[in-house]
């Protein structure tokens, strides 16, 4: 079973993240990105355990109503194409570039990590717990950044942004360490 909530749509690499493993699931499930913020979810099976399931034996909140499948047939078309799914690991070096000159100026970072476009900037031990500090400065300095936890700086952003915006934000989020450390 492969939750694919967060990291599947694209946000990888790939269309799902399971692609990286070869394996398949018998069982992912998918939301968020599906719809393309729209709200929809689904659960994607084989045709042995889809058998267990018959009419009115499950309900879903966000279960396929008309204009949510409409919509994330659209997400899908436009994310499941050569252009999209292979400019993420681009926009991906990109962050990462980024971040690690962010970190040779401010030596902030223990570990960059994650795939495609789910990106996790580990903070080193003199700023353990801080990572709500980094985020409420970049929101002050105009770049919405996310947090994993008390230590990691998470990075999940449009699988279409353009490059421009990387740089904007990214410059951005280093005047936000650059407050948080007061450098």
């Amino acid at each position: 079973m492969f939750d694919e909530v967060q990291c599947g749509m694209g946000r990888t690499g790939d269309l799902f993240a399971y692609m990286h493993y070869g394996v398949t699931p018998d069982i992912l499930t998918s939301a968020k990105a599906l719809g393309g913020g729209f709200p929809i979810s689904a659960m994607l099976t084989t045709a042995e355990i889809a058998s267990a399931f018959h009419p009115g034996s499950h309900g879903s909140t966000y279960g396929g109503n008309p204009l949510a499948c409409a919509v994330a047939g659209a997400a899908f078309d436009i994310i499941n194409t050569p252009e999209v799914l292979e400019g993420i690991q681009a926009k991906r070096q990109r962050f990462v570039d980024h971040l690690q000159k962010i970190d040779q100026q401010y030596d902030v970072f223990s570990d960059i990590r994650g795939m495609g476009l789910l990106i996790g900037a580990e903070l080193k031990p003199q700023f353990k717990g801080r990572a709500r500090d980094f985020l409420y400065a970049g929101a002050e300095a105009g770049v919405m950044v996310l947090n994993a936890g008390p230590d990691v700086m998470r990075f999940a952003p449009s699988l279409v942004v353009e490059d421009a915006d990387i740089d904007e934000g990214m410059q951005r989020f280093a005047h936000a360490v650059a407050k948080v450390i007061g450098a």
